[in-house]
């Protein structure tokens, strides 16, 4: 048995609603075990009867279709990986006058993740980044993390690439609950 962590993309945005507890129903009916969500964005840990990461997002997108009637984009990240995305976010916080957001892009490889990184750095803008494996690491004021440079890249690539951000005390919650389980 390994643990993996599902980011479903673009769920309970735009029209797209899946309860958190139909999600759990669903992933436990299908065989996996210990599935926990956590907030309403799509988010689940769970522990699946083999280690294949790949294997599990097919069967996951392909479970979600057919339930939903629709394709819902998922990203699958190893229970080490969560960790260690959840560890030392590599990206200093720009001043303490303000409150920030710590940010973290997932990418469903570390290739788009380093193109995304190329894109955010070609901006012109002091807003800093980091790589960090298969996720792009930024901060942003509190109150206008959507109208970022690097927010509006990952949006725009996000239509080119497989892409999901989550807030670090996501990362930070699932890792968590990993190490209780």
């Amino acid at each position: 048995m390994a643990k993996f962590v599902l980011f479903l993309r673009g769920v309970n945005v735009g029209g797209v609603k899946i309860l958190m507890k139909d999600l759990t129903e669903l992933l436990s009916d299908a065989g996996y075990s210990q599935v926990k969500t956590v907030l309403a964005s799509g988010n689940a840990v769970l522990e699946a009867p083999h280690d294949n990461a790949s294997v599990l997002r097919e069967h996951c997108e392909a479970l979600l279709a057919q339930h939903y009637s629709r394709a819902i984009p998922c990203l699958v990240f190893t229970a080490q990986e969560v960790h260690e995305l959840s560890e030392d976010f590599p990206v200093q916080l720009p001043d303490t006058h303000h409150e920030y957001h710590r940010y973290l892009s997932l990418c469903a490889s570390q290739e788009d993740a380093q193109q995304l990184q190329l894109g955010a750095t070609a901006l012109d803008s002091t807003q800093q980044t980091a790589l960090r494996g298969r996720a792009l690491c930024w901060v942003s004021p509190k109150g206008q993390s959507l109208e970022s440079p690097v927010a509006k890249l990952v949006a725009a690539q996000s239509r080119r690439y497989l892409i999901t951000t989550r807030n670090l005390n996501t990362l930070v919650k699932l890792s968590t609950i990993i190490r209780a389980q």
